[in-house]
């Protein structure tokens, strides 16, 4: 599934860059099932160099930690299989989950996609009314209201528990 959020990398190399030009192409990488397909295409996108040395030299929607100018990390066909289905607000909360974790090649992704999906709370615009929609699924998730009669939750009052949730010392 294609999303407005798809993960592509401006492929140049040092040669073209240290001569003056940074003449390379946007390569959208979903259509790839591996680095090793990736870095042939990079091949054959600069196959005007012998040995040409990759230079990364712009990238969206990838997280910092799966990407460097001079390499990308194994794990990054990793992360673009578990982005294929998530909404565009899940795949922009999952890159600043994983800006905060440490990944190698010993990193068992869908582990951290489960400890993801079991954290995230969902998309909220930030829009008036957003917090009280948060408060709904929060009270409701977490069972707070159960064990109170039916016709006494009617009188629970959201938004002011939600300013209580969302309060910030001012």
């Amino acid at each position: 599934m294609k999303t407005s959020q798809t993960p592509q990398i401006y492929v140049g190399t040092y040669a073209k860059y240290n001569n003056g030009s940074i003449e390379g192409e946007w390569v959208d990488l979903e259509i790839y099932d591996n680095k090793d397909d990736f870095y042939e295409y990079c091949k054959e996108l600069h196959s005007d160099e012998d040995d040409a040395e990759f230079m990364f030299q712009d990238y969206e929607y990838i997280p910092k930690k799966l990407i460097s100018e001079c390499s990308v990390s194994d794990k990054l066909f990793d992360y673009i299989e578990a982005i294929k289905d998530m909404e565009d607000t899940t795949i922009e909360a999952l890159g600043f989950f994983l800006d905060d974790k440490d990944i190698n090649e010993d990193t068992d992704f869908e582990e951290l996609i489960e400890e993801f999906n079991d954290e995230y709370q969902g998309y909220f615009d930030g829009s008036e009314g957003a917090e009280v929609e948060f408060t709904y699924q929060y009270i409701e998730e977490h069972g707070i209201l159960d064990g109170i009669p039916e016709k006494l939750q009617y009188y629970f009052d959201y938004e002011k528990y939600a300013n209580d949730l969302f309060i910030i010392d001012k």
